[in-house]
């Protein structure tokens, strides 16, 4: 439980009850996947008074650094601190975990990065990754030490 700006939000990891939200939300992932983050407590749910608001999903890059792969709130909980609060949950039991640093990465996003310094993130390098639109842009790896 989460006390933010007078609100109170939840934070659990997701479960299968949660897959049409999480699908509607992240259309990265398919139902595979999504069933291998939730199995690996990978994914977690942020809500608000049990209503579903926002997402969490990480993997472990070079097998020993989390790496968030997706943080997404719902649009009209944007700006509110609902996506400080969840990374800082997710940064915290990486901790309690016994990581030392944590990583996230976007494609070139100036909104985006001022998020993630804001949360104590610095570039740490970056690739162009060819994708399926031939919108081939610029994808900047961040992390943290934690």
């Amino acid at each position: 439980m989460i006390q933010e700006a007078g609100n109170v939000y939840n934070i659990r990891y997701a479960n299968d009850s949660d897959k049409d939200f999480w699908l509607n939300a992240d259309n990265s992932i398919d139902e595979l996947t999504f069933e291998n983050k939730i199995n690996n407590n990978m994914a977690y749910i942020f809500e608000e008074r049990q209503r579903k608001i926002g997402i969490l999903r990480y993997s472990l890059f070079e097998d020993h650094i989390p790496f968030c792969n997706l943080v997404c709130i719902t649009e009209s909980y944007r700006h509110e601190g609902c996506g400080r609060a969840l990374m800082q949950y997710w940064e915290q039991e990486m901790r309690e975990r016994g990581y030392i640093f944590t990583m996230v990465s976007s494609y070139i996003d100036e909104e985006i990065h001022l998020f993630y310094r804001k949360l104590g993130y610095r570039e740490a390098g970056g690739v162009v990754i060819p994708d399926k639109r031939n919108d081939d842009r610029m994808e900047v790896f961040m992390i943290k030490r934690l």
